[in-house]
């Protein structure tokens, strides 16, 4: 029985090029195969909100409202002074939920689905609810309290983060995480609560690594380890510069031809400091990851800061690289890590790994397809597609 449901997400799920998009595209994708799906989300500009996608018309409805971060911003500042969640306040629009309430009341909405913890006020009363929460937020805000600036603020953040998590999974019909180990912490979390794991997948078609791509000559013909992912992401960020500053040094002084290209949109500008280092390229936005990953001799994941699944990881092993990885990115793969993932818990291992690693940059098939048989989207999200399968059999007419 088809089903309208509501879709309600903190980012616009296209095009699915980085993190929460990439989860939140595929997931709409996937419930449309077999609901209507009312779309409704908050964009961060002008162009997100009038970016194309094969999605665009399918929507039964479809409501993009364009975020003000500096009111944003104000709003989060002020409901944390008055002893809120800077992280909902941030994200409460009132034009979003007066949406909602218009929609629910025109529409028969059977269920509704929300896409991380920051949007969860926004889930109307009265209708049955998935929270998809991907990974545990208020963790992460604990581990940013140990690592940046004004941590005591940030510990409450993660206090009152966590609230807003436990409370709304005692309220959804199910609450699903992305892993294992995400899983069992929030059981600590929220006890009780019932729950679920439904993964991340990864676009084999897209990346493909005999898919429809040029790698440039003057690329291929580099010796070179790659980061792909979003740079002014805080884990992202600071794990590169990590990298970079403890780690390549002494790669490059063992190998001289060795170089290190950090690929991503909106480098911050630490990042940008590292281009001052020998055999360091940051190259910013580029219209196409796969040459760097196809001529890449490994990836790397040296994050100090993991939750979730990182896309990061997934795109590199569906190309056929090994991924040097870190061992809190390890962890989030428990209790199996995957095919291709080489764990390094010491600037040793990272050395040592990048001294076995294939001579040319010719894809591994067998890590590709162990990828493929893992991590498919259809058979990860099913058992979100299976819960709002439970609420149609509830209200199918006898």
């Amino acid at each position: 029985m088809s089903l309208d449901i509501l879709y309600i997400s903190h980012c616009v799920p296209w095009p699915p090029d980085k993190g929460d998009r990439i989860r939140a595209y595929h997931s709409v994708r996937e419930l449309m195969k077999h609901h209507r799906v009312h779309l409704t989300c908050l964009a961060r500009s002008e162009a997100e909100a009038s970016a194309t996608s094969d999605l665009r018309g399918r929507c039964a409805s479809l409501n993009i409202h364009v975020l003000d971060r500096n009111r944003a911003i104000a709003r989060g500042l002020v409901g944390f002074a008055a002893g809120g969640c800077f992280t909902t306040s941030f994200y409460g629009v009132p034009q979003l939920r007066a949406h909602i309430s218009s929609l629910v009341k025109t529409n028969p909405i059977a269920a509704t689905v929300v896409l991380s913890s920051a949007m969860a006020p926004y889930a109307p009363d009265g209708i049955p609810f998935l929270a998809d929460w991907g990974d545990v937020d208020s963790e992460k805000w604990l581990q940013y309290a140990k690592m940046r600036p004004l941590g005591f603020l940030q510990r409450i953040e993660a206090g009152r983060v966590r609230k807003i998590e436990r409370d709304y999974a005692m309220r959804s019909r199910r609450t699903f995480l992305t892993t294992p180990s995400e899983l069992e912490l929030f059981g600590r979390i929220a006890p009780g609560a019932p729950m679920g794991c439904s993964g991340n997948g990864v676009d084999m078609q897209t990346f493909d690594p005999a898919g429809s791509f040029v790698v440039p000559e003057d690329l291929s013909r580099r010796k070179f380890i790659a980061f792909v992912g979003v740079l002014n992401y805080f884990p992202n960020s600071d794990g590169v510069c990590w990298f970079g500053e403890n780690i390549f040094p002494e790669l490059r002084k063992r190998d001289p031809e060795l170089e290190l290209f950090l690929v991503g949109r909106n480098p911050a500008p630490k990042v940008m400091q590292l281009k001052e280092r020998e055999g360091v390229t940051v190259t910013g936005e580029v219209d196409d990851v796969r040459p760097y990953l196809a001529a890449a001799r490994a990836a790397i994941a040296p994050l100090r800061i993991a939750r979730g699944i990182q896309n990061k990881v997934l795109e590199a092993l569906a190309m056929g690289k090994q991924v040097l990885a870190s061992e809190e990115v390890c962890r989030t793969f428990s209790p199996e890590i995957p095919k291709g993932v080489l764990c390094c818990t010491s600037a040793e291992d990272y050395l040592r790994a990048i001294g076995q690693l294939p001579p040319t940059s010719a894809a591994d098939n067998a890590i590709a397809e162990a990828t493929r048989l893992r991590f498919g989207w259809e058979t990860n999200l099913a058992p979100i597609v299976a819960e709002l399968d439970g609420i149609a059999r509830m209200t199918a007419p006898l």
